[in-house]
């Protein structure tokens, strides 16, 4: 383990340099008690409906221990790991506590056999980086959010377009059915990646140096976004100069003047004081697009079908305790925001919504794009 990190870590330096920038779960068997016939036929009546009793409770809590468990698996057959998991999400932040989750529900599952140690802050290297990284097998884990998959992956951007869902459960319907593993099939296809689960992050807003009452007060606006080609196409559509930057140079460009404010969640926003240099949240729910847990196939292909049923079990109810942390801590976060001085803009949505034509894409154009985006539509 120690060497695959190394060579990650060697690998992120060379290219920053070079950028610039199931089985079956089987409850222990027991043996009852031998019974002993008495002649106090009461008392062993008695007895016998206690014990029978007893075994209904036992039986009736296997049931629905076994209810709550999609994949199944056998923990004898489980074998003792430690994987890297790698995250761009700072300390404190709801990325980094649903990242956490994942980590320790698959310690509490595995019985401590499976480990998975969490770096934060991006210390394995970026988004990017880590995606080429599991390709290579050189990392085990890394969150990664869709839309950077759109970049190698164009046609996945089908299930992310701005304005496509409504509230948080319809994108958690979405990615737990078809669609989802549609798109899961195409990492796995393309990029070599076998994706654990989806975590439903907030809404994303903008945050600016000017309030934004419509789409025409962000005509020709500099805005920070994502490096992803589905982001800067979408703020083109709206008459923005969208500038991709890696996430650490946002505070320092926006303080300077070099971008007029960005674009992302209210949870990154907070954590990363953003709301000292930009004053205006403007409400515009532009988009939703969920993050993931993967995992290099090359790793899990090396694993066992009861170990590699564990991680999708844990991915499945780290992305669950996602869902209910976002619908909980979003408004949280927006109040906080509100008490740090921001202040908050109605923004005309649908004459956002207005400039955006789904066709324009590029991607759009693909078989697979078009897929995916009926498997959306069926699914919501």
């Amino acid at each position: 383990m120690k060497k695959r990190i190394a060579a990650l870590l060697a690998t992120t330096l060379v290219v920053s340099s070079l950028t610039g920038c199931l089985g079956n779960t089987k409850a222990p068997e027991s043996k009852a008690p031998e019974s002993k016939v008495e002649t106090e036929a009461p008392k062993d009546t008695e007895a016998a409906k206690d014990t029978e009793a007893a075994k209904d409770t036992e039986a009736a809590k296997d049931t629905e221990a076994a209810a709550d468990t999609t994949y199944t698996f056998n923990l004898d057959n489980v074998g003792e790991h430690t994987f890297s998991l790698s995250t761009t999400a700072s300390s404190g932040s709801a990325l980094a506590d649903v990242t956490h989750n994942f980590a320790d529900t698959v310690g509490e599952l595995s019985g401590g056999k499976i480990k998975v140690d969490v770096y934060e802050g991006s210390a394995l290297g970026s988004e990017a980086q880590n995606l080429e990284a599991l390709t290579a097998g050189t990392l085990d884990m890394a969150i990664i959010a869709v839309e950077f998959y759109v970049n190698s992956i164009p046609q996945v951007g089908a299930a992310i377009l701005p304005y496509m869902y409504e509230d948080y459960d319809q994108v958690q319907k979405v990615f737990e059915g078809e669609a989802g593993q549609y798109t899961s099939q195409q990492f796995l296809d393309v990029a070599k990646v076998k994706n654990l689960g989806y975590y439903v992050m907030a809404f994303r807003n903008m945050y600016t140096t000017k309030p934004l009452n419509s789409v025409d007060d962000i005509a020709g606006m500099k805005i920070r976004v994502p490096e992803s080609s589905l982001y800067v196409d979408t703020f083109k559509m709206m008459g923005a100069a969208p500038t991709p930057l890696p996430m650490g140079e946002v505070y320092t460009a926006i303080d300077t003047g070099v971008v007029s404010g960005l674009e992302n969640t209210p949870d990154t926003c907070l954590n990363n004081s953003f709301f000292e240099v930009a004053k205006y949240f403007n409400m515009t729910n532009h988009l939703n697009a969920p993050t993931t847990f993967s995992m290099s196939a090359k790793v899990f292909d090396s694993l066992n079908e009861d170990e590699q049923n564990l991680l999708l079990e844990a991915g499945l109810r780290a992305s669950r305790y996602g869902l209910e942390s976002t619908k909980t801590s979003d408004a949280a976060y927006r109040e906080q925001l509100k008490e740090k001085g921001m202040e908050f803009i109605e923004t005309d949505v649908e004459s956002m919504r207005a400039k955006i034509d789904y066709t324009s894409y590029p991607f759009m154009q693909s078989e697979e794009a078009k897929t995916l985006f009926d498997l959306v539509q069926k699914s919501k």
